[in-house]
């Protein structure tokens, strides 16, 4: 099945959404406590804002229910 993972940094005082951090053009990977590029291991700690560290939401989409869902 098409499935699309998108990721958003969101804080979660003010709600201010931000791109996850990226190298070599694609998404860092996140293990749970730093982002971290599996090409060159570079690792990143989360951004923070209004003093308090980011919060990392996922959604997994289904395109085809999207494309198809109204036929």
């Amino acid at each position: 099945m098409p499935r699309v993972l998108e990721q958003e940094l969101v804080c979660p005082t003010c709600g201010r959404t931000e791109k996850p951090p990226e190298c070599h053009g694609k998404s860092m990977e996140f293990d749970g406590s730093v982002f971290f590029c599996s090409s060159c291991h570079k690792e990143i700690r989360i951004p923070t804002c209004c003093s308090a560290p980011m919060k990392l939401r996922r959604k997994v989409r289904d395109i085809r229910k999207e494309l198809f869902g109204l036929l």
